[in-house]
């Protein structure tokens, strides 16, 4: 069990990554509420100022209203990053920090240089550091499902340990897993695990905010073939729910459990036909009668008509892509959500409720366009 002290002094929450799709969201929340006079930003910025346009900007994407940016104080702004914690580790304000919920990262299934040093190394550094400096009761890290590695079995449970001599489909994944293991090494840091599965879109904005992810399914449907069955299910949650989900694994003074999947489970998770009916009910166009699931080399065939498909793009990146998530598709894998239930979390909408608005809001973009930032 996870305890949080109870104090008499108000709780201090840092978040890292609030530029971010996600730290955005759980920021959009905070800022509706209590905590938010007591709540730090961690923003890479020149100057204070600079970290607030940053951070008013985030939160323009997910229409918080104007009146609530004046709540935005510059005293709440503490420029750094993962990658220099000493310029800002002997700030008086991050004594007062007795919660954190960790977002910041390199989340990228590309090639990214800074992927290790950020995930892995500054992560440790910064969790090591303000470990001394402050009088964490929490310390959320949010992590990712895919962890478990391509020999998982569904549905994935939080309690089976993917061990040290796993593969891996992308770095990303194998540095966050090495992450936890890091951060779990450092004595009495008390640490919680957030495990997010496949997060897209936002169930009131859509994509507005970020068509992260979405775009693969833009692609699959445009091409009317994918390396995943149309009845497969598919674990998506929307950045709100997720968001909500961190909030709660944060402030709740009790927990069950020091690791948590943040999904759809097998109760919540949509296939692909039923995401397909939903987008094309809102576009307007019929739904396929004649997907194929084929493998990547089929897929990779088509490459001459990638323009017919997918508008302007580059046919290598294209590639690509379709090899990497086609890969993760291709698994079918589904994440116990049961710790995260138990702790008074209620089920997330199913994706097929909200894809639809997804896909009238990435009208504006390409689909090349809508991927870039997951190739980072």
């Amino acid at each position: 069990m996870t305890t949080t002290p109870q104090s008499a002094q108000p709780a201090t929450l840092l978040l890292t990554g609030a530029t971010g799709f996600l730290g955005g969201a759980i920021m959009a929340r905070l800022i509706e509420g209590d905590q938010w006079d007591n709540t730090l930003f961690l923003v890479r910025a020149a100057t204070p100022e600079e970290g607030l346009a940053r951070l008013t900007a985030v939160l323009r994407r997910f229409e918080v209203p104007e009146r609530l940016l004046w709540r935005f104080s510059l005293s709440q702004v503490i420029c750094g990053d993962l990658g220099n914690v000493d310029d800002y580790i002997n700030d008086e304000r991050l004594a007062k920090v007795t919660h954190v919920i960790n977002c910041a990262a390199i989340a990228s299934f590309g090639k990214n240089p800074l992927i290790w040093a950020t995930n892995v190394e500054g992560t440790e550094n910064f969790a090591t550091l303000l470990h001394r400096r402050a009088k964490l009761q929490r310390f959320v890290h949010v992590g990712t499902a895919m962890v478990c590695g391509p020999e998982a079995t569904t549905p994935v449970h939080e309690a089976v340990d993917p061990g040290q001599d796993i593969s891996h489909l992308v770095e990303y994944t194998e540095s966050k897993i090495e992450a936890e293991r890091r951060l779990r090494a450092i004595p009495g840091l008390p640490l919680v695990v957030a495990r997010p599965s496949i997060v897209v879109g936002h169930s009131r904005l859509g994509c507005k905010a970020s068509g992260s992810i979405f775009w693969v399914f833009r692609m699959a449907l445009a091409m009317g073939c994918f390396t995943c069955d149309f009845d497969e299910k598919i674990d998506v949650i929307p950045v709100d729910y997720c968001a909500d989900a961190l909030l709660l694994l944060a402030r709740k003074p009790e927990l069950a459990h020091d690791l948590y999947h943040l999904s759809a489970g097998t109760d919540c998770a949509s296939s692909f036909r039923e995401i397909d009916a939903a987008i094309a009910e809102a576009t307007g166009r019929p739904r396929h009668d004649h997907y194929r699931r084929l493998p990547f080399d089929a897929l990779a065939a088509m490459s001459p008509r990638f323009q017919d498909y997918f508008g302007p793009c580059n046919k290598r990146i294209m590639l690509r892509a379709i090899r990497t998530y086609g890969d993760f598709a291709e698994l079918g894998l589904l994440f116990d959500a049961s710790r995260l239930r138990g702790e008074g979390m209620p089920p997330p909408p199913r994706f097929n409720t909200y894809a639809g608005l997804c896909a009238a809001t990435s009208k504006g973009s390409t689909i090349a366009e809508q991927m870039t930032v997951d190739f980072k």
